[in-house]
């Protein structure tokens, strides 16, 4: 006989599953590009937002093994995990600031309560004093850190303490819901799971008028920084041990589910209820004071396209006041790339290789958009004066920029030296693996193995870039990776552009180990033939692979030469994304004249 009731709950809770991360996107994406400026200053802008929605979507094949655990091993994924994590940890920056001190003192103080947390589990298995280790943990660890920080004068310790007790919070609830299924993982119910990072989302949000007066608006990143780590160590680490060992070897992945998995969904949740009461209340969108906004700048053609919708819009004093930055950032942006001198923030076109008349239509720029107009022929002639300047600007330094071509090379010489020593291990675990071919592919080693490559392969990229600014491929061209700054990348800015990169990782990885695979188990003496020629078994299996495999990779490879080539500054998706350039790095300057085309339709607002 059917439960009405428990009817009407399992279909709310299906429903609210399915539609949960579609909200959360939603919510993330308003927070990003409806307030900039505020998003940024709490470290949920654009670039958290790439990073969570379309890199962490892309990582789905991304887990890298950590250890082995008896027959199993235990292994943390790119997208479900570590991008959640960085962003929360980047936050920290925002909430107590610098982030390199807050995220020591925060992640060494909880990195000790969850180890004794897990200890405490692994030395009381049974429920009651387990939990009550727990409980016990996550209350004296902020009083502790509190009393430790009294008496320092920038507040650190104490900020990081009461970011610390509401992730116990989190922690302690998240382990009272969550289970460990034996063989499959670690689960929560309905309407559990959505209980701890609601209630971080409001509490730290009733609290902010108290504890944050002056800057309310961080109630969201602690929102998510709570939820999410809360949720790592209440679930995926004091609810570990029970999994091992099992009578199946499994691979165990802290966030596997991607972004499906509770460390992902978390801490979006945290942060979508403290925003949502944000929205509701009314409360400022104005940035935080004093928190640094990084979000690339705008490019010149990016701020001459909203010059011309407001020109359409009707604010032609605003469209013409754009178009005049427009045109002075394309100035600066040729400055920097060409290595000269600073100039006077009134002629910014001086000390280029430019004719006179740019300089001449700058200045009549400068002086129509101070002025202002009403008139929306003078604003259009303005806008078209700030097109053909920042064209020039654009000629001037397009030598910098290094050419879909070389960058293609570059990849292809970096993707050979992450994958050549995945080959080795790969042939040697498929020579060694017993029951064939269906046993290589069903080998915890040899799948451990495929999704680390796909992973450690983007660490590559992202470590590379943001340590030395440039790969090894790259520095064989003479190319590095800079920000519109022409500062090598941050952290966040390589793992967003690389983000990009993970599907034709997960390509190469997944297709070519299953090749490796069936050349090796066909290189057995069992034969056959094909038009007379005797071949190994598999072999033309594992060449229509390796075919596929080429085109698929070189489909994904047309997207982002199509972006290059398409684009004024020569960016793949993930280069405009994070707001990098690749370029050719620095010899000296080397600018050659622009091309002087003439005073045409723009030639200066003023006439």
């Amino acid at each position: 006989m059917i439960d009405p009731g428990q009817l009407v709950f399992d279909i709310t809770g299906n429903a609210i599953s399915v539609a949960l991360p579609a909200v959360l996107w939603a919510v993330l994406f308003l927070c990003a590009f409806e307030h900039p400026a505020f998003a940024e200053s709490v470290g949920l802008g654009r670039r958290a937002f790439w990073l969570l929605l379309p890199g962490a979507a892309a990582a789905t094949l991304a887990d890298l093994p950590l250890l082995p655990v008896s027959n199993d091993v235990l292994g943390i994924s790119l997208g479900g995990a570590v991008f959640p994590i960085v962003v929360a940890i980047l936050a920290l920056g925002r909430v107590a600031p610098p982030v390199r001190r807050s995220a020591t003192v925060f992640l060494g103080t909880y990195g000790v309560v969850a180890f004794a947390g897990l200890a405490v589990v692994v030395a009381f298995p049974a429920a009651v004093p387990s939990t009550v280790g727990v409980v016990l943990l996550a209350a004296l660890a902020p009083v502790a850190l509190f009393l430790l920080g009294r008496g320092r004068r920038d507040g650190l310790v104490e900020h990081v303490a009461g970011l610390l007790a509401l992730t116990d919070g989190v922690m302690v609830l998240t382990f009272l819901f969550s289970y460990a299924v034996a063989g499959q993982g670690i689960s929560e119910g309905f309407p559990q799971y959505l209980m701890p990072p609601v209630l971080a989302g409001l509490i730290v949000f009733l609290a902010a008028p108290w504890l944050l007066r002056g800057a309310e608006a961080l109630a969201l990143p602690l929102a998510y920084i709570a939820g999410t780590f809360g949720v790592v160590v209440g679930a995926d680490v004091l609810h570990e041990p029970p999994l091992y060992p099992s009578s199946t070897p499994g691979l165990y992945v802290i966030g596997g589910a991607g972004i499906l998995d509770l460390v992902y969904l978390s801490g979006l949740l945290a942060f979508a209820t403290a925003y949502g009461l944000h929205h509701a209340l009314g409360r400022s969108w104005d940035p935080v004071p004093g928190a640094p906004a990084q979000s690339p700048p705008p490019t010149p053609t990016g701020q001459l396209g909203r010059s011309f919708r407001e020109g359409v819009d009707g604010d032609f004093a605003g469209s013409l006041s754009g178009a005049a930055l427009a045109a002075r950032s394309g100035a600066r942006e040729a400055a920097l790339l060409l290595q000269v001198p600073p100039a006077p923030p009134d002629r910014p076109w001086q000390g280029l290789p430019v004719p006179g008349w740019v300089v001449s239509d700058q200045a009549n720029l400068d002086a129509a958009a101070a002025q202002g107009t009403s008139n929306g022929r003078e604003s259009y002639r303005g806008w078209l004066t700030a097109r053909s300047l920042v064209g020039i600007s654009l000629d001037l330094t397009r030598r910098r920029f290094a050419t879909a071509g070389v960058r293609t090379w570059a990849f292809l010489v970096d993707l050979v030296i992450v994958t050549l020593p995945a080959i080795l291990l790969w042939v040697y675990l498929a020579r060694v693996t017993p029951g064939g071919l269906n046993g290589v592919l069903d080998s915890i080693a040899y799948n451990a193995v495929v999704y680390g490559y796909i992973s450690l392969a983007a660490l590559y990229f992202v470590l590379a870039e943001w340590l030395f600014g440039t790969t090894a491929g790259k520095r064989l061209f003479g190319l590095v990776v800079r920000q519109r700054q022409l500062r090598p990348p941050d952290l966040f800015s390589s793992l967003v552009r690389n983000a990009f990169r993970i599907p034709l990782l997960s390509v190469v990885g997944v297709a070519v180990a299953s090749a490796v695979a069936l050349l090796v188990v066909s290189s057995l003496p069992a034969n056959v033939s094909f038009e007379g020629f005797p071949l190994p078994a598999g072999l033309l299996a594992a060449l229509t692979l390796l075919v596929g495999t080429t085109l698929a990779v070189g489909m994904l490879g047309l997207i982002g030469y199509l972006g290059i080539v398409a684009t004024a500054e020569r960016q793949r998706l993930g280069d405009l994304a994070a707001g990098t350039w690749v370029v050719r790095a620095a010899t000296g300057t080397s600018a050659s004249p622009a091309p002087a085309p003439g005073p045409g339709p723009g030639a200066g607002p003023s006439g």
